[in-house]
């Protein structure tokens, strides 16, 4: 049972950490489980939600990205650009009930192999820019 006391010694504590990026295992829809680990190798990047579509419905990427400025260069500049042109996704950004924003991807669950081939190609132009 949390007590008052004990969620402020949570908030003083936490305040005092700092946090690093690590990459986490959870369970993702089979269909866009390479989608969402390629994602997870671009520094920074910390994908939130996903589904791998059905026949009548997108599959989709939630994440984020830094602030606004970043995401939506992310976004719109670097990756966006590409996955569009490459495999028909779509790129948005988001914002729910006041929270960060969001970074979107949406594709047919059919271009999911065409957004996993551009993603392979943009993680190793990143590794070789490094």
């Amino acid at each position: 049972m949390t007590t008052p006391e004990s969620t402020d010694l949570h908030i003083l504590n936490s305040s005092m950490h700092t946090p690093a990026w690590v990459r986490v295992n959870t369970q993702v829809d089979q269909g866009i489980a390479e989608v969402v680990s390629l994602l997870s190798q671009i520094d920074q990047l910390e994908t939130v939600e996903s589904c791998e579509g059905y026949p009548d419905a997108p599959a989709f990427v939630y994440f984020r990205y830094g602030d606004w400025k970043n995401l939506c260069w992310f976004l719109f500049e670097s990756l966006g650009p590409e996955i569009h042109k490459h495999a028909r996704a779509r790129a948005s950004v988001e914002v729910f009930n006041g929270s960060d924003p969001l970074g979107k991807i949406s594709f047919a669950n059919d271009a999911i192999p065409a957004v996993v081939s551009v993603l392979k190609w943009f993680v190793q132009a990143r590794e070789r820019a490094a």
